[in-house]
């Protein structure tokens, strides 16, 4: 007997050797789903020959689609499925490794998976609810083998969710996961896949480029693009023909699944699916081999390379129109964002580079032109000209930007409202800046302040680069934190709008770029250029803000600061003669929008040394324990001091001893504290320490606990034992030390301590002795989560100081 199903069915070699094995008198049966006729017109040609031949089939009608890819062949034993359709190309290469179709196939004659789709086949062929009789059937139904159990390892979808099966088999797995993947629809999957990344499984991906801009299915690219940014490492198919493998491996649980599901709704809980859940070792070992040679282009051929996420499609502005006017000072901006973009940055002012208003402004994909996106604005002032812009971004920020378009409200301008700042501008008044050399301040009733910088004309020709030791130059502090990335604006004039006159150098103490590199730092060359002549041949007109852009619409780059605190800025001769006024660094509101015009500016905003850093937060499950709190043993004490958490500190005294190099089963001296944490879930451990004296040599402590497992369940890092984490807040040999410091137990640039796990539910105790004395310490951090690979502050002169959380 010969059973068949299958969403579609192509190949004309496949219903000839069926009906040629029927007309040998070989039962068969088969199942279809005519709502495939709608997208593939030549399945319905395979379907009428075999109807035509007289071979009994029905059809599934209600619920999600027949998804099979199956034939069963009874007297062999044998069961054949997988994600592979009946079409020409599916199950037979064009062109090995070159032009083909990815699929995994089984032919399985293992009779518990056999007699399993034995079982699930007459459970269809009789099912009267959502199928129905299509041709050549004879009543009554009748089931043709015996009522059989379902192997455990088979998935039938819907009986069973594919969906909620795989995700709870995700979130056990500790060492690798590798994904094929042609469809991927289903958030879950993704955010599971996010999940392994942040707890430290690495995982791979292989996805299909053609779903990724398939307008029917618009959240593939989102989730490609959010695991794409999550660290999930992915690749797409190379190979000329597609990808429609659907496969999963989990390496710590020896499993492979592989069938006929998508990572989607549909494919999860309502379409009739068959996967395999198997931990058979052959299988695996199968399943590994294809994937790696897939991943690492193997055969010689190019069958996958790396995914490049893509940009989204620019925003179409639709409302109001383009320079409309008599507008209600209340109303909505309404814009086409496209299938591809799933967030927003709206630019709205009334200057015509507009500043940011609203970032990341979330909204379905639009799958049509009637399907727009919104966005109110309200209280604007009468009479007044408006412009705005979209800039559409995807999940990986890729952006595209649409025009600008403008409005005016209806009405009679009132007064000018007060500009004001966006969170965390930092506004300086130039005037008040140190002086050296040619620089002084005069009164400028236009000026902030009622004063401007000045630098005297002398005629002297250009410098550049800037100077690493020059004598006329300014100085100005200003607070700000560290790793926050500001867009620099100046307000400036050239003295008879002069464009000999227009330019100058700036510098900082401690300035990186935005890849976290040393740049434009003062007694170096480098520097950023701001200009106020926009191109050459653009003209001047009394006041306008500049950064260090040139060039029409051009933006200068960002810049961020490598510590927190107080940080100088360097503004020193290009072109001798300009004036300023105010000097703003901008963290959101301003970082892709003037804060004013170019030419015959009037603006002046208040001075503002920026807004304070929000208070640092803890993640979800987070243990912050205060060391002052400890239960002390032998050579520790606390201190009183004001920069510690809570206002002390714990600390060993710097007795000159040497370095204990290996934990102690029995220390002297000790510090313990207790505390609550999940059993079987990774920790990772975070010490804030400073060394007396900034000296390395008393910088470290050995670290153990009294229930800490490795990911085998053996026992490591435990009390009573020599074995112990050590903590050393010099990063590497050489590195230095300053002032408090956030450090794990990893040891050298960049490199990550071992995750703890704890074996009971608590409480648990961590003890703290010496490795080499004069050691402070005052906040110890167990995190699950948000800091399990991320340090929760800096390693030199910190100052976070966390709630506590989590003690016993």
């Amino acid at each position: 007997q010969i059973d068949v199903g299958f969403w579609f069915l192509e190949d004309a070699r496949y219903t000839t050797a069926i009906i040629a094995r029927w007309q040998q008198g070989v039962r068969v049966r088969v199942l279809i789903d005519t709502r495939v006729n709608a997208v593939n017109s030549i399945s319905p040609l395979r379907v009428q020959e075999l109807k035509d031949a007289g071979i009994p089939i029905r059809r599934r009608f209600g619920g999600g689609i027949l998804h099979y890819k199956m034939m069963m062949f009874a007297g062999l034993g044998t069961v054949e499925f997988s994600g592979a359709n009946y079409s020409a190309w599916a199950l037979t290469p064009e062109i090995p490794y070159q032009n083909y179709t990815d699929e995994v196939i089984y032919f399985a004659t293992d009779p518990a998976v056999v007699q399993s789709f034995m079982r699930r086949y007459d459970d269809l062929w009789t099912d009267t609810v959502v199928y129905t009789n299509y041709a050549n059937v004879t009543a009554p139904l009748a089931r043709s083998y015996p009522t059989y159990a379902i192997d455990p390892a088979i998935n039938f979808v819907p009986l069973q969710d594919y969906g909620n099966r795989s995700l709870k088999l995700y979130t056990l797995e500790t060492q690798k996961i590798d994904v094929i993947m042609y469809r991927i629809t289903q958030e879950a999957h993704a955010t599971a896949m996010i999940a392994a990344v942040q707890r430290g499984v690495p995982v791979r991906l292989i996805t299909e480029p053609d779903q990724y801009r398939d307008v029917k299915r618009l959240w593939h690219s989102y989730n490609i693009d959010r695991m794409y940014m999550a660290g999930v490492q992915v690749r797409e198919r190379a190979h000329a023909g597609a990808l429609h493998q659907k496969s999963v491996i989990l390496y710590g649980q020896g499993l492979s699944i592989f069938g006929s599901s998508n990572w989607s709704s549909p494919s999860a809980s309502s379409q009739e699916e068959h996967n395999n859940f198997t931990t058979k070792n052959w299988i695996f070992q199968f399943m590994v081999g294809n994937f790696e040679r897939k991943w690492n282009n193997s055969a010689g051929f190019a069958e996958s390379r790396p995914f490049v996420p893509k940009p989204p499609d620019k925003p179409l502005n639709k409302l109001p129109a383009n320079l409309a006017t008599a507008q209600g000072t209340s109303l909505t901006l309404t814009w086409e964002g496209g299938p591809w973009a799933h967030k927003y940055d709206v630019y709205f002012g009334t200057t015509p580079i507009p500043p940011l208003f609203a970032a990341d402004v979330a909204h379905p994909p639009s799958d049509s032109a009637a399907d727009n996106e919104h966005l109110a604005v309200t209280n604007l002032a009468p009479g007044t000209t408006y412009y705005w812009r979209v800039v559409g971004k995807t999940m990986a920020n890729m952006s595209a930007g649409g025009a600008t378009w403008s409005f005016t409200t209806a009405g009679t301008p009132g007064p000018a409202p007060a500009p004001t700042l966006g969170a965390g501008d930092i506004l300086l008044y130039a005037s008040r800046a140190t002086m050296h050399g040619d620089w002084s301040a005069a009164a400028d009733a236009s000026a902030a302040g009622g004063a401007r910088l000045t630098n005297v004309d002398r005629g002297a020709p250009k410098i550049s680069p800037a100077l690493e030791a020059p004598i006329n130059y300014v100085d100005l502090t200003f607070d700000a934190p560290a790793g926050q990335d500001y867009h620099l604006w100046m307000r400036m004039r050239a003295p008879g709008d002069a464009s000999s006159s227009d330019s100058v150098h700036v510098q900082f103490n401690d300035s990186l770029d935005t890849a976290g590199n040393p740049a434009y730092q003062m007694n170096t060359s480098t520097m950023m250029e701001v200009v106020l002549e926009d191109c050459s041949g653009c003209g001047l007109s009394g006041w306008g803000w500049q950064d260090n852009g040139w060039g029409a619409g051009v933006l200068g780059r960002d810049v961020r600061f490598a510590n927190g605190g107080t940080h100088t800025i360097r503004i020193q001769n290009r072109e001798d003669g300009v004036w300023i006024d105010q000097i703003l660094l901008s963290p959101t509101k301003f970082r892709a929008g003037s804060p004013g015009l170019l030419k015959n500016d009037t603006t002046i905003y208040p001075e503002s040394g920026g807004a304070p850093p929000p208070a640092p937060q803890l993640g979800t499950g987070d243990v912050l324990l205060y060391a002052s709190r400890a239960t002390l043993v032998g050579d520790w004490t606390t201190v009183s001091d004001a920069s510690a958490a809570g206002g002390v500190r714990l600390l060993n005294p710097d007795r000159g001893a040497p370095k204990v190099v290996t934990a102690s089963a029995t220390p002297a001296s000790y510090a313990e504290l207790t505390f609550n944490a999940t059993p079987h879930v990774p920790y990772h451990l975070w010490m804030r320490m400073r060394a007396t004296a900034d000296g390395t040599s008393n910088d470290s402590v050995h670290v153990q606990f009294v229930d800490t497992i490795d990911e085998t369940g053996g026992p490591i890092y435990q009390i009573g034992t020599t074995s112990g984490a050590d903590v050393v807040l010099e990063d590497c040999s050489g590195c230095g030390v300053s002032g408090w410091g956030w450090q794990d137990n990893g040891w050298g640039v960049g490199v990550m301590g071992r995750d703890l796990i704890f074996r009971d539910p608590g409480p648990h105790t961590v003890r703290i002795q010496i490795r080499e004395d004069g050691a402070s310490i005052d906040q110890i951090l167990l995190s699950p989560a948000k800091f399990l690979s991320t340090p929760p502050g800096t390693l030199k002169d910190d100052t976070t100081v966390y709630p506590e959380s989590g003690g016993a």
